[in-house]
C-alpha cells in the first residue's frame, strides 16, 4: 500500500505525464497537418507558409470582423495563389474567447479572395441560431428577404448599408445560399472571407473547399 505522504507526489506525476501525452499528441497532429497542407499547396501550385507572422496576418486580415474577435489569434498553414484568375489565400485560423475553464477555441479554414469589379458593401453573413431570433425581437439587426424564406431562416445578415446589401444579394446569391447551410461570408474593404466554423478542413478536401468558396464568391458577380 502506498504511504499517505507519497500520494501527492504520485498524483502530481500522473497529471504531468497525462498533460505531456496530450501536448505530444497535439504537436504530432500539428506536424502531420503541416506536411499534408504543404503537399496540397504544391499540388495546387500555391506557395506555402507554415506560420503567419503578426505583420502577415494583419495584412491579410485588414478590418474584417473575424480577425478582431477574441484573443490569442493565430494564422497557420497559409497557401497563396490564384484560382480562376482571382488572388486567393487559404489559411487555418484560430482564436480564443473567454478564459480559464470557460474558454473556447474557435477553428476555421478560411478562403480569402480579393473582390473584382464592383466593390461589395461591407457585411457579415453567418448561420442563424435561436439566440439570434430572440435578439431580433429586441431590435437586433437581421436583414431578411421575404422572397427567400429558406435563406432568411438559415442565415443572419448584418451590415451598415442595408440598401446596398440588399442590392448585392441578388436572386442568384439568395438561391445559392438558401439551398445550403453553415457558411460564413464577410465582405470588408474589397476582400471576401468565406469559411465554415468549428474545425480545420481536411487537407485532401482543400481544393474542393476552395472551389465551393469560389462558387459562393462568384454568385455576387463582383
Amino acid at each position: 500500500m502506498m504511504p499517505p505522504q507519497a500520494f501527492p507526489v504520485f498524483f502530481t506525476s500522473f497529471v504531468v505525464l497525462g498533460l505531456s501525452g496530450v501536448f505530444y499528441a497535439a504537436w504530432r497532429g500539428d506536424k502531420k497537418r503541416n506536411a499534408a497542407m504543404e503537399t496540397v499547396a504544391r499540388t495546387m501550385g500555391f506557395s506555402y507558409i507554415e506560420k503567419c507572422s503578426d505583420a502577415e496576418l494583419g495584412s491579410l486580415a485588414g478590418n474584417m470582423p473575424l480577425f478582431n474577435r477574441g484573443h490569442s489569434r493565430k494564422g497557420k498553414r497559409l497557401l497563396t495563389g490564384r484560382i480562376a484568375d482571382r488572388d486567393c489565400h487559404i489559411m487555418d485560423y484560430q482564436y480564443i474567447t473567454g478564459g480559464g475553464k470557460s474558454s473556447h477555441t474557435h477553428m476555421q479554414t478560411i478562403v480569402l479572395l480579393d473582390q473584382t469589379g464592383t466593390k461589395l458593401p461591407d457585411f457579415t453573413l453567418s448561420p442563424e441560431n435561436v439566440l439570434h431570433r430572440l435578439a431580433e425581437m429586441f431590435g437586433y439587426q437581421d436583414i431578411d428577404f421575404e422572397s427567400h424564406p429558406d435563406f432568411s431562416k438559415h442565415y443572419l445578415l448584418r451590415g451598415k448599408d442595408e440598401a446596398a446589401i440588399r442590392q448585392a444579394f441578388t436572386l442568384d446569391v439568395l438561391s445559392l445560399m438558401g439551398a445550403t447551410t453553415g457558411w460564413h461570408v464577410e465582405a470588408c474593404d474589397g476582400r471576401l472571407a468565406i469559411y465554415r466554423e468549428g474545425r480545420f478542413n481536411e487537407p485532401g478536401q482543400t481544393p474542393s473547399y476552395a472551389a465551393e468558396a469560389l462558387r459562393v464568391a462568384g454568385a455576387f458577380k463582383t
